[in-house]
């Protein structure tokens, strides 16, 4: 199955049903708070619920401008708390794997793709502590930070595997929400080139994102609101849910599509 079809696939997108701008501005809101909130912990949520009645591409390109909007409110709100280290890390695999992303476009089985990332996310997710090689796998900054960017390229899905190697880190609350939101930033920013490449904006499509974008800001503003509440230890366990959430409902949407 490829990930995207037809351009009249797209435009054929039923976006004045009541149903489609309900699932729409609920995605968006749970989105900008879990990018504000939480490192993007579950921020696949909106584009399988909007996935329920459209087309999967036409919900991953009107998501890519109200991500974008997110991640500049994000960054204002974090950039000081990011770790350095961590961006040089993982930026040049990320990039790395954008352009792998960018090259699979319409020829990758996305069903195969999110079952195997809903898999790793909760197996990650449901395990403490881990010992030995895949303690040290974890930790791997390459990898999980060039499959960040495949995912994300393809189904806006690279919050899980960055929470993967962020929860092997034990990076502190402030410094994963700084470190995730500048990462982020870079990754959306860059992805808008392998889709110009290929040809998917549409002005239709750019017009719903920017009727969406109100919703992305409160999103954003209840995320940076409700993270204030925790503490470090429950930042980390609701992460882990987090993942173990996002991690189950690709694993559905990738048996069920």
């Amino acid at each position: 199955m490829a990930l995207f079809p037809a351009k009249r696939d797209c435009m054929a997108a039923p976006f004045d049903t009541l149903l489609f701008w309900i699932l729409a501005v609920v995605g968006v809101i749970l989105t900008g708070i879990s990018k504000s909130g939480f490192a993007g912990g579950a921020g696949v949520l909106a584009v399988p619920l909007l996935a329920l009645v459209i087309p999967l591409p036409t919900a991953t390109v009107i998501m890519l401008p109200v991500l974008l909007f997110m991640d500049v409110r994000a960054i204002h709100l974090y950039r000081k708390q990011a770790s350095w280290t961590e961006l040089k890390r993982l930026a040049p695999s990320v990039l790395i794997g954008i352009a792998i992303g960018g090259a699979l476009l319409g020829t990758l089985s996305t069903s195969a793709l999110e079952l195997v990332t809903g898999i790793v996310s909760v197996l990650f997710a449901g395990w403490q502590n881990f010992s030995g090689w895949l303690s040290r796998f974890q930790r791997a900054s390459w990898f999980w930070g060039a499959i960040s960017g495949v995912t994300s390229t393809l189904i806006h899905a690279g919050g899980p595997p960055l929470s993967v190697y962020f929860l092997g880190q034990q990076l502190e609350k402030l410094k994963w929400l700084g470190t995730a939101a500048v990462l982020f930033g870079l990754m959306n920013l860059t992805k808008v080139i392998p889709y110009q490449i290929n040809g998917f904006w549409e002005e239709r499509l750019l017009f719903v994102s920017l009727l969406l974008l109100p919703a992305a800001w409160v999103g954003i503003q209840l995320g940076y609101a409700i993270q204030k509440r925790f503490d470090g230890d429950t930042f980390i366990r609701i992460c882990r849910v987090l993942l173990l959430v996002s991690g189950s409902l690709l694993i559905v949407k990738g048996i069920s599509g």
